[in-house]
This record gives structure tokens, C-alpha cells and sequence, in this order.
């Protein structure tokens, strides 16, 4: 029962549909890692499907947004329903190419979440991270508690991958840790290559990402990308828990589905 607990709650961890498209490097080198803009790109949309349908049945639509203004960053991430209704939001502010804040709204659902970051007044150079998450769409502040290096949200994932694609393609896994909302806490994952494959022409890489640790691994299913291996390696699909959730037999379910992005329609960032 505890097993089955962790599985239900651990992973409404914000995975990951707005962030994955087609960040270009600063560099034309893709031969050494990094490190990104993450105002880009200013736009870019997607289709959820039901897993195992073949691309056929479309359980939401997607779109993410953004806009630079001075050091700072704001970006918006839509998720609608095939009828055209708004199911959840999230919102992310940036300074520096730092998270200060993101909150998250699931108008379905009805709940929500919000994370920020400040600095630490008693700590010189140290962050103080809060988690917060309630039923409702006014989320708490949440407690205080030690930002740790590399503690990301879904939208920090894909730059990440990029600032360590060398790294992976030479066989390393790739550490991190992810924010857990529901339980208010951040989790040890690790992104790894896992193989490669061919989808419309392109050499593609598959990038698992999974938590770190025997125990999380049995409760906790991976979430695979399909990136293209040419620059600026832009993500095609993944597949694995995403946002909203869904309604099934009566209640709101955790999501997992096939994400694929259209990369046709994407608005590169202005510098």
C-alpha cells in the first residue's frame, strides 16, 4: 500500500510538456556543452495523444510562450482541450536565467501549485527554496527549505539536457533533482542515453530520465525523449506522465500520454 501511495502522489511532479521543443545553443559548436537561453523558443504548440493510440485520439493541446524583458524572463504554458477549454496553466518568471517563480493552475482538477526561489538574508550566496500545493487555485507559499544545486522544474529539464549533451552522448547519466509538489520536496533523477532511432528521416537519441535509488525506481515508471541528434537537437516526442490530468471513472487521474511538438510552427526567441 505504501508503494502505491508513492506512486500516486510522487508523480504529480510537473512533467514536462512546455518546455520540451527546440531551445537553439548560444554556440553553433555542438561539440561542447552549453549554456542556454531559456527565453526560447517564443513559441512553440504540441499535441498530447493517448498513449498506444497511434497518434490517433487527442487528449489536449498545448502552448508555450515567451518573452524577454530586460534580465528577466516570463514564460506561459497553455494546455486546452480538444473543445477549446483552458485545463491548466503555468506560469515561470526568470531574472538572470534564474527561477524565481512558477506557479501552477489545473482548472479541472482544481489545484495548483507554486515554487519560489530567493536569497537566503542570513546566508551569503545561498537560496531558499519554497514549495507550495493545495486543492484550489490559490496555492500556499509553502516552507522554507535549501535550494540545492541543480534542482529543476519541468521547464529547466530540456535546457539542462542541452548543457550536458555531450555528456550523455558520451554514455554518462547526468544528475539532478526535480521538484516534487505534492510532497513539497525535491527528488534524485538522472537523465541517461538509451538508445537511438529513426523517426522521419532523422538520427534521433532516446534520453530516459528516472529517479535515482532501487526503491523510487520500482514505484516510479521513466520518462523517454526522442531527440534529434543534428544541432540544435530538438525534441520530437516523449512519452511518460505529463499534464492535466484526466478524468476517468469519476475522479481526476494522473496522465501519462505521447507528447509530440510542432516544430513546423515553431517562433524562435528575440535576442
Amino acid at each position: 500500500m505504501a508503494g502505491k501511495t508513492i506512486w500516486k502522489h510522487l508523480f504529480w511532479i510537473w512533467i514536462l510538456a512546455g518546455w520540451l521543443p527546440c531551445w537553439s545553443l548560444d554556440a553553433a559548436d555542438a561539440g561542447l556543452n552549453q549554456t542556454l537561453d531559456l527565453a526560447g523558443p517564443e513559441r512553440i504548440s504540441g499535441v498530447i495523444y493517448e498513449s498506444g493510440s497511434h497518434r490517433q485520439v487527442i487528449l489536449y493541446r498545448f502552448l508555450r510562450t515567451s518573452k524577454r524583458l530586460g534580465s528577466e524572463i516570463k514564460v506561459q504554458r497553455q494546455f486546452w482541450t480538444p473543445q477549446g477549454r483552458l485545463a491548466a496553466r503555468e506560469d515561470v518568471l526568470y531574472e538572470s536565467n534564474c527561477l524565481v517563480f512558477c506557479r501552477m493552475q489545473e482548472f479541472q482538477a482544481q489545484v495548483s501549485g507554486l515554487v519560489t526561489v530567493q536569497p537566503d538574508k542570513t546566508h551569503e550566496g545561498r537560496d531558499i527554496l519554497r514549495i507550495g500545493y493545495a486543492k484550489g487555485l490559490t496555492p500556499p507559499v509553502g516552507e522554507p527549505q535549501v535550494l540545492k544545486p541543480d534542482t529543476l522544474i519541468d521547464d529547466d529539464v530540456y535546457p539542462f539536457l542541452l548543457e550536458h549533451w555531450v555528456d550523455l552522448m558520451q554514455g554518462a547519466p547526468v544528475r539532478f533533482r526535480f521538484i516534487s509538489l505534492e510532497w513539497k520536496k525535491t527528488f534524485n533523477f538522472q537523465l541517461v542515453k538509451s538508445g537511438t532511432a529513426t523517426v522521419d528521416g532523422r538520427n534521433c537519441a532516446r534520453i530516459t530520465m528516472k529517479p535515482v535509488g532501487f526503491f523510487l525506481q520500482q514505484m516510479v515508471k521513466p520518462l523517454v525523449f526522442i531527440v534529434d541528434t543534428a544541432p540544435p537537437h530538438a525534441i520530437l516526442s516523449y512519452t511518460g506522465r505529463t499534464m492535466p490530468r484526466i478524468r476517468a471513472n469519476g475522479s481526476w487521474k494522473y496522465l501519462d500520454a505521447e507528447t509530440v511538438f510542432d516544430l513546423g510552427q515553431m517562433v524562435a526567441a528575440k535576442p
